[in-house]
């Protein structure tokens, strides 16, 4: 079985953001002009890689990462379990009718209205998604990973969802392959 985890592209939160300053309050960030050009030079990687299937965090710069390395004809499961841990603006998404409305060749109908962590909001008004948390979800990823057909699978998401499923922080555009046994 051969998964492949990719992290996003630069967003346009990466680009700014200095943990040392406040959150830049960058919603749902998109990629930068970086992370267009590193998505752009990853594709040729992954035109190298047999992968039957994609699946694809609902966040915008994953989105916008899977359609540059694998094009808008390709089939995406996006699937909410490999969204990026909740700890600062970008990692706030957007509801199903929003993400259709930019992506309207994808299916959000199975997510819900508020599909990232929504728990008591901090001071900047959004809920800080506990560790614990976090690695339940990827347990759960891979328990489902285990459970199905995931040969030859790319999961476009998010470097602290990866980091909780290998231990491995990567960089922007990165490949990692992932036995999930």
């Amino acid at each position: 079985m051969t998964i492949y985890l990719i992290r996003h592209a630069q967003s346009q939160f990466n680009a700014v953001y200095d943990p040392s300053q406040p959150d830049p309050m960058i919603f749902d960030a998109p990629l930068s002009e970086l992370g267009h050009i590193q998505g752009t030079e990853t594709r040729h990687r992954i035109s190298e890689l047999e992968i039957h299937r994609v699946i694809v965090s609902p966040l915008t710069r994953t989105l916008q990462t899977a359609l540059l390395l694998f094009g808008p004809k390709r089939k995406f499961e996006i699937n909410a379990v490999v969204r990026e841990q909740l700890l600062n603006s970008c990692d706030v998404g957007r509801p199903p009718p929003q993400l259709a409305t930019d992506y309207p060749h994808f299916d959000f109908d199975h997510l819900d209205d508020v599909w990232w962590h929504n728990d008591t909001p901090d001071h900047r008004g959004f809920s800080v998604e506990p560790d614990q948390v976090l690695r339940e979800r990827a347990a759960e990823f891979r328990e489902f990973l285990s459970d199905t057909s995931a040969h030859n699978t790319a999961v476009v998401t998010h470097g602290n969802f990866i980091h909780a499923l290998t231990g491995i922080k990567p960089d922007n555009c990165q490949i990692i392959e992932f036995d999930p046994y």
